[in-house]
């Protein structure tokens, strides 16, 4: 018995993270040379006396330390995670990472940024782990073949409004001109898209369509008098608004489901780290809530990543904006993936009849919505 605690073992209890299989033994072990040096009987008095009390009290104490340390001991899990723009609406993965989210739920997470659909290709390459990029992107590119999905949806709403010069007086003014937007395939591409459709345009046809890069590309294009009209998102919408260009359309107002940004991974890791990806689910999910609760808390968090004073009216402006339209359960847009498969389906009728369901992977958000989590985590048990 005497040699059970020695400096060595403890040593290898520490290097091996407190092993509870090996601890066991080394109980059973104990417990059975006390036995047999006679010492149980002693070991067992108190139980006939007032101070067994107080000796089951230690020994449940003691119990818990052990249950503590080990633990304590149990290695984060390292995850490599990437967000695709610095974007106001784009701010989950920079709360749960600053904010220690990740690390809340067990994880060593690693945070980098990957411009535009890049994401994707990290993924496939097995540099990045899990992304926080555009929907759109991801169903191109599923569709294309690659092992790609969605876990879950941050934003379900197409948050861009469409800005005009003076010249514009009201939307029918713009049929035969010219309306500038993001990336052609990328989610402002899509929101002209719907525009469009809203009035029966057809693109290229009743209105041309050209894109360029971001919101800031945009209203640069705009204000060197380029175009008449472009599609943007806030606090680019409050630019515009006070250098004469005023909104038109909202885009938001229609209430049209589309997987704006969204949480994703390759199908090969999310089915080899089932637990990783809940975990990642609960902090994006936990970071939206503090981003709508507490902007006291988030707000500093998006001026560090946009590299703006702390006080910038622009970080509330946005909050306000897009606060309401984050999705704390993160629930996917089938209605929004079908959207961009029928555009896809258009240069590739093979896409066409495809099942929208086929691009996401629902079951880890049905487990944390089997336990509670969203309910707990929004205060309505």
């Amino acid at each position: 018995m005497g040699t059970f605690w020695t400096n060595e073992t403890l040593r290898s209890q520490k290097s091996h993270g407190g092993k509870p299989v090996e601890i066991c033994s080394r109980v059973a072990f104990w417990f059975q040379e006390f036995d047999s040096k006679g010492l149980l009987d002693v070991f067992l008095a108190p139980m006939k006396s007032r101070s067994f009390w107080l000796f089951g009290a230690i020994a449940f104490l003691a119990l818990l330390i052990l249950a503590s340390s080990l633990s304590a001991a149990v290695p984060a899990k390292k995850i490599r995670l990437a967000y695709s723009a610095f974007a106001y609406a784009n701010p989950p993965f920079w709360i749960a990472q600053d904010l220690k989210l990740f690390e809340k739920y067990g994880l060593d997470s690693e945070l980098v940024y990957v411009s535009g659909a890049r994401p994707i290709q990290a993924m496939l390459g097995g540099s990045i782990d899990v992304s926080q990029v555009g929907g759109a992107a991801t169903v191109s590119a599923a569709a294309q073949g690659a092992d790609v999905v969605i876990l879950g949806t941050i934003f379900t709403r197409l948050n861009f409004a469409v800005h005009a010069s003076p010249q514009i007086k009201q939307i029918s003014d713009l049929k035969g001109k010219t309306l500038v937007t993001g990336t052609v395939g990328g989610n402002t591409y899509f929101a002209a898209l719907l525009f469009l459709s809203r009035f029966n345009w057809v693109p290229n046809r009743d209105v041309n369509l050209i894109g360029l890069g971001g919101s800031p590309e945009v209203l640069g294009a705009l204000t060197q008098g380029r175009f008449p009209a472009g599609v943007l998102t806030a606090p680019t919408t409050h630019m515009a608004t006070r250098m004469g260009f005023r909104e038109i359309f909202d885009l938001a107002s229609l209430d049209f489901p589309f997987p704006t940004l969204s949480v994703v991974s390759t199908r090969k890791y999310s089915d080899s780290n089932p637990d990783v990806i809940l975990n990642v689910l609960r902090a994006t999910s936990e970071a939206i809530h503090l981003y709508k609760t507490r902007p006291e808390v988030a707000l500093p968090v998006i001026a560090k990543y946009m590299r703006v004073p702390k006080d910038d009216p622009a970080l509330l402006q946005a909050q306000e904006t897009f606060a309401k339209h984050l999705n704390l359960s993160l629930t996917p847009s089938l209605d929004g993936i079908k959207f961009i498969l029928d555009f896809l389906a258009e240069q590739r009728p093979a896409l066409k009849g495809k099942n929208p369901a086929d691009f996401v992977n629902v079951s880890f958000l049905r487990k944390l919505e089997d336990e509670g989590f969203f309910r707990k985590l929004s205060g309505s048990q």
